[in-house]
């Protein structure tokens, strides 16, 4: 690459597709034209399940709506790794089920605190329970505003221009970017979002993410008209 831009030399470099993709899961690198790629089949995950509790579930459908609550003390030993969290899942999944490209959260949710931190991680959960984790994204609730004209619905733009705190109990929509996935879940796999206000500082290698350091009651709502969704990015096999 260096000696094509920097040498003049033809290295042959820009030969072939742009784009490179490693296929987690199946251990294999895959050549592509474009990104996004055009073939792909937007498909919409609703947050949902129980009514209480912190295991909800992923489904095709919304359901009723609902609230469920999440507590959040960051001077407890549960916040220093990462918790308390909820997780939702999908069913497991009858056939293999490609996800490639960017993804979002839509959360629809409200705090007692002015501000809060959103951490979403995305994983691959197989049938024995073993997780692993294939991306992630954050957000903190005061730079919620998105640029209309420079987003896509798996791909919200913030300018972060100016913080806009919380009204407390009000609810908001948090439109959550999530770095671009490349898996392919197995039969039997399932996929798993989990939902935090504060990073584990030992899964993050003693790097967590600097979270506002606020005792607060988040509530998460789902179903309805204005349903907590995942938008993924699903490839055609």
């Amino acid at each position: 690459w260096y000696d094509h831009w920097l040498k003049g030399m033809d290295t042959r470099v820009m030969e072939g597709p742009p784009i490179q993709l490693y296929i987690q899961s199946e251990n294999r690198w895959r050549s592509e034209h474009e990104w996004p790629l055009k073939r792909t089949q937007w498909r919409e995950f609703y947050l949902g399940g129980p009514a209480s509790g912190l295991q909800g579930t992923l489904a095709e459908s919304a359901g009723a709506e609902q609230v469920r609550r999440l507590e959040h003390d960051p001077a407890s030993h549960e916040a220093f790794h990462g918790e308390p969290r909820l997780t939702y899942r999908t069913e497991p999944f009858a056939k293999e089920l490609e996800l490639t490209g960017p993804m979002a959260l839509y959360l629809q949710a409200a705090s007692s605190a002015p501000d809060i931190d959103w951490l979403v991680f995305v994983a691959d959960e197989a049938p024995d329970g073993q997780v692993r984790e294939l991306c992630k994204g954050w957000l903190r609730s005061s730079h919620r505003k998105i640029d209309p004209a420079r987003s896509t619905p798996a791909k919200p733009y913030h300018p972060h221009l100016a913080a806009e705190p919380m009204q407390p109990g009000t609810v908001y929509e948090f439109p959550i970017e999530i770095w671009p996935v490349c898996n392919v879940f197995k039969p039997g796999h399932r996929l798993r979002l989990e939902v935090a206000n504060s990073d584990s500082i030992i899964a993050s290698s003693g790097r967590p993410h600097v979270t506002i350091k606020a005792k607060a009651t988040n509530t998460i709502h789902e179903g309805g008209r204005k349903p907590s969704r995942l938008v993924v990015p699903v490839m055609p096999r």
